[in-house]
């Protein structure tokens, strides 16, 4: 990638931003950022960022299942 102060140059295709007002210079700059930010590689450890993240919202949630409480599978999707 080739970049000069006014155009960019990903293999072929050649960009001239120039012709652009600045406004939508500008919205293309923001819009590249929050495509980094999303397209970012993720690290090894956001699985344990998941789990943690998992387990405060379940630390917050209130209320408590009776002792003798069973989960049945059938009568859940019964009909």
């Amino acid at each position: 990638m080739q970049t000069n102060r006014n155009s960019l140059q990903i293999g072929h295709n050649f960009i001239n931003l120039s012709s652009l007002p600045e406004a939508a210079q500008q919205e293309l700059l923001t819009f590249y950022e929050f495509l980094l930010f999303k397209y970012q590689r993720r690290k090894k450890g956001s699985a344990q960022g998941k789990k943690a993240i998992l387990k405060e919202i379940f630390q917050e949630a209130e209320g408590k299942l009776p002792v003798d409480y069973s989960f049945n599978r059938e009568e859940i999707h019964g009909r």
